[in-house]
């Protein structure tokens, strides 16, 4: 089992991290070199092991296969898991009475702002 131990950037501030800034906002205070500021040590090394870090190793260059070995593929969706029922939209989309007895639609996606509250909700069954 492998533990996740997020990177701590460096060159971020307190203010980047979600941490909110209390002090004076004065130009000269931004400026100031704030000890506190500075960049916490991980816990643990961060890229030691990687290639490029020595400069024999940059000079030289990464292979393509030792590229292809550290690249971290996208997750895919595991199988069983529910799938989104989608956004339906008449034919018509409600522009003049809806003559016909069946209910007719498409799916249409997500809007641009998302599914609402109630299309998140609903899921297909399986028949």
């Amino acid at each position: 089992m492998s533990h996740h131990v997020p990177e701590h950037d460096p060159r971020s501030r307190f203010e980047d991290e979600g941490i909110p800034d209390l002090q004076d906002g004065t130009p000269q205070q931004q400026w100031a070199v704030d000890p506190q500021e500075a960049p916490l040590p991980a816990d643990e090394p961060v890229a030691v092991e990687d290639f490029g870090t020595t400069d024999d190793e940059q000079i030289q260059g990464e292979s393509l296969s030792g590229r292809l070995e550290r690249e971290v593929s996208e997750e895919q969706p595991m199988f069983g898991m529910e799938e989104p029922a989608g956004r339906l939209v008449a034919p018509d989309e409600g522009t003049r009475a809806d003559a016909e007895p069946d209910e007719v639609a498409m799916e249409a996606g997500p809007d641009a702002g998302g599914f609402t509250a109630e299309e998140a909700a609903m899921h297909v069954e399986p028949e």
